[in-house]
């Protein structure tokens, strides 16, 4: 083992050395019988559709005209038959002569969605039952030169799972039975291994898919196959890392054959620069009477050869590629991975009153800013897309996130979201796909878990950015609240433990010991082993993490929040664009709050009326005999409530980062909301619609998730403290923080009131100021004590020494805005007659100039079909002129950009100018019926 320089000609040359595999992507062909379909009453044969791999049923029916589009109207339970039927996928393809030289052929099914038969020319080869799991089957005695065929039979998941739960009935019920009646759903999704969100969730639709959704390939093998190659990286001391390479061989000798042993040798190379590289090597004698071979190497690295990998915000993100090769006499195999350096502890000391529960990166303690990630598309072949995945994470970024929840209803995602994870520095923190139920543990569920987190932790366990496992998604706290009526019966609790102790954390920290494993979210982290993880509350602020949810205290004030170690899950629902939803309505009547379609989208139980009462807290909701303007404006209203509410919680938790309540309660070290993106055009707690739009909370999260922010905690007392929260790991000296106050009246402030020559101590939330608001606001001419909350506004600001910003601008609202007397707002807006090279994009970015003659609040700014971003949106403005920049995210024209653009503010709703007119938003309607609707329905003689 050395570090030494080589010729990249002797590494190239080497790898090249390799079989050339079939990847079988592409045009398959689909059978499905649709005669039990009651717009088919008299058909009786299978209907032909031209299939794609990767690929699924919905999206294949979609695109072959046979079934409207799945996401359009009431499409979900319309198309609901598809889910009950059997399907085939089978495809043609050539071998040659050469390519059956090879000792062993081998099948490998990347992802197949669920319950399948594989067979190949009549003999079958293998069947599947896990969504999450690479399959490979031998197909070395069927496959012939020439040509192939190959068919997958598929079982509808629905009736499997019914069958299931049938089967485990006999002995006890796992609950939950079915989902709510409002989320339009299907049942016993617990007993299967698929995406549970794929029978329904609160914030999606039921598509239980069948389907090949990831990649089919067909491999030539001599000798030995590498099925995967993983690092545990570890720091041994400040000079040195080590690096323990493990390659998974499986062996494939041919029958015929009666070789016991194979000698090979094993190379690994760590790529630092084009002319630096750490290299080790072994002789090894490979016995094949074992499938399955484990062979480690060791790489020393120099502690000062390599650079750290950051979370974003904290520093770069530095990868390096990792070559290993297998030699044996018939082959040259290899296998490149990319890894990065940094090491990542789950913090949890005894604090006076409980453990703290942070994450600390290369020894920073690191305040996790993020959200939850659920699955890009309910549609799983979709869900890989780079467009979508890369803006997705993109915004992430440009959020400055830190950490994404990969939710337990979900998948384990793609290389892909893991690469750009791994590229954009943020964190992630990776749950086992078990979500909300009780879960059966019969012998053959458990083994078909096994083998689900042995695949999926050595598929991931490269990457930098996951820093932890996590068992389930809520499990405890269902067990613990009695969500589904296990009540106080002992074999839910023997079933928990069986399932997520004795399996999931003994195997994981056998496959990924550098990792931290937590049994679930929310729970009491490693509290719980002193009460063999069941039977105490998982919400304790002392411990562990928590979810908090409230539908019903208004989401302004600020003291309902819980002082946790950490929030993994907290939100407030809105509706997305207008644009957005138009893309699925069917008639204009749909734009009514109280309208079928409204009341169809809405899964939440009691979702509609949670929202109009958390709305108006702070706001009238305006009605007038135009329905469309009326859904328009709660539209505004509902995502203006669920920025502020989000942004003032999220806010709560980042001032509890370096202090605890008398109780105990605080030193918060992470806030992740629910949740970033959606899978449908639907209320839901998502920052980012299924459009990709950024609603308003996506705007606010950049600025409450600054590296530096500037905020205010107003108590039930109408004590008001200030205080200025750092994420830099470096002190900043002789900063000023000011306070502005302006009547409503006057876009020009009562008084400005400076707090100057403040230290800002890195990586620290500090109190600056105390006092009693109202007698503050009086003082400043707003008013006497009776008036002035609701008289007056105040900005906060945050300079440095040199006069410039180091912070968002953020307010205080004293008193409901209900109750202020909002100016009425005259608001112009001019496009700059020129563009500006693209700062997030190739496209170019546009200069926009706001101008008012008032105070104007929530100015919202929507581009009907062009994608891109503003630099602000939802802002206020107390100035007379604002500059914004459009980010067009594709090519556009500044006629283009002036026609489809358009602005609301507060104002606005309450006066004669509403959000949008009739006719743009009915032309809008009639544009995606004809995208959407035009569909030629299969007509059957």
């Amino acid at each position: 083992m050395k570090l030494f320089i080589v010729t990249l000609l002797w590494i190239s040359s080497l790898i090249s050395v390799h079989c050339q595999s079939i990847i079988l992507n592409g045009s398959w062909r689909g059978t499905i019988n649709i005669c039990h379909k009651k717009s088919f009453p008299e058909c009786n044969n299978d209907i032909n559709f031209n299939a794609t791999v990767p690929g699924g049923v919905y999206t294949d029916l979609y695109r072959n005209n046979i079934i409207e589009n799945n996401l359009f109207g009431r499409n979900d339970v319309n198309n609901r038959w598809i889910g009950n039927q059997s399907v085939v996928y089978d495809k043609n393809f050539n071998v040659n002569s050469d390519f059956l030289k090879a000792r062993k052929i081998v099948l490998i099914f990347y992802g197949i969605d669920t319950f399948a038969n594989i067979s190949l020319n009549g003999h079958t080869i293998g069947q599947t039952s896990n969504m999450f799991l690479r399959y490979i089957f031998d197909a070395t005695d069927y496959i012939k030169e020439g040509q192939n065929l190959l068919q997958v039979t598929f079982r509808s998941a629905v009736k499997v799972a019914e069958d299931l739960y049938n089967e485990q009935k006999k002995n006890y019920i796992v609950p939950p039975v079915c989902v709510p009646t409002e989320y339009n759903g299907q049942c016993h999704v617990n007993h299967i291994r698929k995406m549970q969100a794929s029978f329904s969730w609160d914030w999606g639709p039921a598509f239980p898919s069948v389907g090949i959704w990831r990649d089919v390939e067909l491999v030539p093998v001599n000798d030995l196959l590498i099925n995967d190659v993983t690092t545990d990286i570890r720091r041994e001391d400040r000079r040195t890392w080590n690096i323990l390479v493990t390659i998974f061989l499986e062996t494939t000798q041919s029958k015929k054959e009666n070789l016991t042993t194979i000698s090979c040798h094993v190379a690994s190379i760590l790529h630092i620069s084009q002319s630096e590289l750490v290299s080790n090597s072994n002789e090894v004698v490979v016995d094949t009477s074992e499938k399955y071979i484990n062979i480690n190497i060791s790489l020393t690295v120099p502690a000062d050869a390599v650079k750290l990998w950051w979370p974003n915000g904290y520093g770069k993100q530095h990868l390096y590629h990792l070559t290993t090769t297998v030699t044996t006499a018939n082959s040259v195999l290899h296998k490149q991975i990319r890894v990065g350096f940094r090491t990542v502890e789950l913090m949890e000391v005894p604090l006076e009153k409980g453990l703290s529960f942070y994450f600390r990166v290369n020894g920073v303690p690191i305040f996790a800013k993020g959200s939850n990630f659920i699955p890009a598309s309910v549609f799983p072949e979709l869900s890989a897309k780079e467009d979508t995945i890369r803006h997705l994470l993109l915004s992430t970024k440009e959020a400055h996130m830190n950490m994404l929840r990969i939710w337990g209803g979900g998948v384990y995602e793609s290389k892909l979201f893991y690469d750009l994870a791994d590229e954009y520095g943020i964190m992630i923190w990776q749950d086992f796909m078990f979500a909300c139920a009780m879960y059966p543990t019969s012998d053959s569920f458990l083994k078909n878990v096994k083998h689900e987190i042995l695949h999926n932790v050595i598929r991931l366990k490269n990457h930098p950015s996951i820093v932890l496992w996590a068992g389930n998604n809520e499990n405890e706290a269902a067990l613990y609240g009695n969500w589904y009526g296990t009540g106080s019966a002992q074999i839910y609790r023997e079933d928990y433990v069986k399932l997520y102790v004795n399996l999931l954390k003994r195997e994981v920290e056998k496959l990924d010991p550098v990792r931290p494993f937590l049994v679930s979210s929310p729970g009491n982290g490693a509290y719980e082993e002193t009460y063999n993880y069941t039977g105490a509350n998982p919400y304790s602020n002392l411990y562990g993490d928590v979810h908090y949810y409230n539908y019903i205290r208004n989401g302004w004030d600020i003291t309902q929040y819980p002082r946790t170690r950490f929030c993994s899950e907290y939100g407030f629902q809105s509706w997305p664009s207008i644009y957005t939803i138009a893309t699925a309505v069917e008639t204009a009547k749909d734009f009514h709050m109280d309208s079928d379609f409204v009341k169809h989208r809405q899964h939440l139980p009691f979702g509609n009326q949670y929202m109009r009462l958390l709305i108006s807290y702070n706001f009238v909701i305006p009605q007038s005999n135009d329905s469309i303007r009326d859904f328009a404006n709660y539209i505004y209203l509902s995502q203006i409530n669920q920025a502020v509410s989000m942004r003032i919680q999220t806010e709560s938790y980042r001032q509890a980062k370096s202090e605890v309540n008398s109780i105990g309660e605080g030193m918060t070290m992470g806030a992740l909301y629910w949740q970033l993106n959606d899978v449908w055009q639907a209320p839901s707690w998502s920052s980012i619609d299924i459009e990709g739009r950024w609603k308003m909370l996506h705007y606010y999260a950049k600025d409450f998730f600054a590296p530096i922010i500037v905020t205010s905690h107003l108590s039930i007392s109408n004590d008001l403290s200030i205080y200025i929260v750092s994420d830099r790991l470096y002190t900043l000296t002789n900063c000023t923080m000011e306070m502005r106050v302006y009547n409503w009246s006057s876009i020009t402030p009562t008084l400005t009131k400076f707090f100057g020559d403040i230290t800002i101590e890195p990586n620290k939330a500090m109190r600056i100021t105390s006092f009693w608001l109202s007698e503050f606001l009086v003082q400043l001419g707003c008013g006497n004590l009776e008036t002035a909350k609701k008289s007056c506004i105040v900005t906060l600001s945050l300079t440095d020494k040199s006069g410039s910003l180091i912070a968002p601008v953020n307010y205080i609202y004293p008193d409901a805005i209900k109750n202020a007397d909002i100016p009425v707002a005259n608001v112009t807006m001019k496009i700059e007659n020129y563009f500006l090279p693209g700062k997030f994009s190739n496209y170019p970015d546009f200069k926009l100039m706001l101008s008012t003659d008032n105070i104007a609040l929530f100015v919202w700014l929507e581009v009907a079909n062009i994608r891109g971003r503003f630099s602000e949106n939802g802002f206020h403005m107390f100035e007379r002129k604002k500059e914004i920049i459009f980010h067009a995210h594709e090519e556009t024209t500044i006629e283009l950009l002036r026609s489809s653009i358009k602005f609301v503010t507060l104002s606005d709703i309450y006066n004669t100018r509403g959000n949008f007119d009739d006719a743009s938003v009915l032309e809008k309607i009639y544009i995606n019926q004809s995208k959407y609707r035009n569909v030629n329905k299969l007509q059957i003689r």
